[in-house]
């Protein structure tokens, strides 16, 4: 059986590291290299940047300082003009780093004796000391560590080729998409606005996945010949920029409204069984 924890937050660190107790302070600059290194943290270079910087600065006592303006310029190299109202590199990679810990902490990590946590709407990490809890709380914390972290998702418009009504077709597909997988407890899906930024532009799949905050891309293109539509649609991993799925989908155009939604509700199902 798993072992039964509370949490304790540890005492914060003084204005200078030297006046945190030696044993706390070694017991979270261990733990700090153990998530960084661990496979959740790992693969996104600049997470781990996050994590460590603002860890890092709590330690030596300037986690009142940590503003999003400070993090953009420190870890994101934006250059002083830095706008944070305009750019939201900080808060979605705040939202992503969140996500990662907490999937860390119910997996590979679910057995350590302290967790990082960042409160909602601060960048300055806390230390949460785990300790024995009373038998009572065994149902309700074994719930905890079993609940599912939402996934995020982007559906990225999809591209219009060739005839004329491919374009408005795939703007169509994508409207759908979106909603549907909105629908599904298990996934959060970025909001149209900030996916057609995106719209015409050829990147990286992976920047723009770390745009966006999300582990998974959901992109395709539209087909119009005559009587007859091909969507091709491809669920991409966006932290490491593989395929995940492809699917193909020929269809008569016949009502364009009623063959949208057929095959954005056929593809959501896919999307949902793979990505769950």
């Amino acid at each position: 059986m798993d072992k039964v924890h509370s949490n304790k937050h540890l005492p914060p660190p003084h204005t200078q590291p030297s006046q945190l107790e030696p044993m706390l302070l070694d017991l979270v600059q261990r733990h700090l290299e153990k998530v960084a290194a661990s496979a959740e943290m790992r693969r996104s270079k600049k997470l781990c940047q996050f994590l460590r910087f603002t860890v890092e600065e709590v330690l030596r006592g300037h986690g009142s300082e940590l503003k999003e303006y400070a993090i953009g310029v420190g870890v994101f190299r934006r250059g002083r003009e830095f706008d944070t109202g305009a750019d939201p590199i900080v808060r979605v990679q705040a939202r992503r780093l969140r996500s990662k810990l907490a999937q860390y902490y119910q997996t590979e990590g679910r057995d350590e004796p302290m967790r990082i946590e960042y409160p909602v709407g601060s960048y300055s990490p806390v230390f949460v000391q785990r300790t024995a809890a009373p038998a009572q709380d065994a149902l309700s914390s074994v719930e905890a560590r079993s609940s599912s972290v939402p996934r995020l998702l982007a559906v990225l418009p999809f591209v219009g080729v060739g005839n004329e009504g491919s374009e408005a077709f795939g703007e169509g597909i994508t409207d759908e998409l979106i909603h549907e997988l909105s629908s599904w407890e298990g996934v959060r899906v970025v909001a149209r606005s900030s996916c057609f930024q995106f719209k015409g532009r050829s990147e990286d799949v992976r920047r723009i996945g770390e745009s966006l905050g999300v582990t998974a891309l959901l992109s395709g293109s539209v087909r119009i010949e005559g009587p007859r539509v091909r969507v091709l649609a491809q669920l991409i991993d966006a932290e490491t920029g593989v395929n995940l799925r492809s699917s193909a989908y020929d269809r008569e155009l016949g009502g364009i409204l009623a063959t949208q939604q057929e095959i954005s509700r056929e593809l959501a199902g896919i999307v949902r069984l793979e990505f769950g």
